[in-house]
């Protein structure tokens, strides 16, 4: 192994392999800016503990950055892709762009504080898996038009919006997303949101995530459309939404207004709702309801806003979920073509 010269106050050693390992004096401001130039698709980036100081550090393509011992990253990080792995960093403050990128990981960071973590207006085949956000006061995971992406194994808490995303009615977007295994403790919003009217989606699956302890700062400003809702997936034109496995329970600050509402077609089953006013509100039509746990509703287990046609049935009962959703085994990175995310197979990484 050889020792290139030091810039600023980061060393950087070149391996074998092309690997690179970074180190930091504490509050450096340039090293790491600096030390990213110097790398080129195919490299593996080893980042030793301690703080960063960036302005909008844009990552090149193919690239694994990690930090296996933790480090923290003061300021921005852009991500286009494709191929380019984000692991185990602190965000303090900061987010993550990956707008209109392709195939970028970002897992086992933790985002502390800021308005936003992660936007990714625009971006395909995204691997957001196990991260965790504290403190985050706007839209924590948001952006219009993500496609063939998987958002898994996160935890959220005491954040604003957790994870929003939006879309328009463009048949090339929305397809083929995976919201799953996330939990959400003291949302201030609403833990997932998927819309807004006119908007498009295609196999959309909303499974074994958990929400509790709400703490809903009520309607936006100027608004007087409650936002106490646990899953809301209302994309007009969505076609074949799946919800399914997931709990939610208003908690001690209050009942909660809607556990799950859609629109467009789609299956709502096997979800675990308790102390919402409604346990579930379709719009649309083409919907089955069917064999859920919708625990001390007061106005309607569940309710057909517009008298559409589909299925509800209230006779079967899913057992109820008493645990949290364990985080997935990690995968070493997104696939080329995004089309593994949608099932996230346990991968092998180390």
């Amino acid at each position: 192994m050889s020792a290139l010269p030091v810039i600023g106050t980061v060393l950087i050693l070149l391996a074998a392999g092309s690997c690179l390992s970074i180190a930091a004096a504490s509050d450096d401001n340039r090293g790491l800016e600096d030390a990213i130039q110097r790398v080129r698709a195919g490299d593996t980036v080893i980042i030793e503990p301690g703080t960063y100081h960036v302005a909008n550090l844009e990552l090149p393509p193919d690239v694994i950055l990690h930090a296996p011992e933790g480090a923290t990253i003061v300021g921005n990080l852009i991500v286009r892709g494709p191929g380019t792995v984000i692991r185990g960093f602190t965000l303090d403050g900061g987010m993550i762009d990956i707008s209109r990128s392709h195939a970028v990981t970002i897992g086992d960071c933790l985002f502390k504080g800021g308005e936003t973590a992660i936007k990714l207006d625009e971006a395909s085949g995204a691997l957001i898996v196990n991260n965790e956000f504290r403190a985050v006061a706007g839209g924590v995971i948001t952006g219009w038009g993500l496609d063939r992406s998987t958002i898994s194994g996160n935890h959220f808490y005491d954040c604003g919006q957790c994870i929003n995303l939006a879309f328009n009615n463009d048949r090339e977007r929305g397809r083929g997303i995976a919201i799953e295994r996330n939990i959400f403790k003291g949302v201030a919003r609403m833990p997932v949101e998927v819309g807004p009217i006119g908007a498009y989606t295609e196999n959309l699956v909303v499974r074994d995530n958990w929400a509790e302890e709400f703490r809903n700062r009520g309607p936006d400003p100027g608004e007087t459309m409650s936002t106490f809702v646990a899953y809301s997936l209302v994309p007009t034109h969505g076609v074949n939404t799946v919800i399914t496995g997931n709990y939610a329970i208003a908690g001690s600050r209050g009942r909660g207004d809607i556990g799950i509402e859609l629109a467009g077609s789609g299956t709502i089953t096997g979800n675990h709702i308790e102390d919402f006013r409604f346990g579930a509100i379709v719009y649309g039509t083409d919907f089955r309801v069917r064999d859920n746990l919708f625990l001390r509703t007061t106005d309607a287990a569940v309710l057909n806003y517009a008298n559409l046609p589909g299925e509800i049935s209230l006779d079967g009962e899913s057992s109820r979920i008493t645990h949290p959703p364990e985080r997935r085994a990690w995968p070493c990175r997104a696939s080329e073509g995004g089309a593994e995310h949608f099932h996230l197979p346990d991968w092998p990484c180390d």
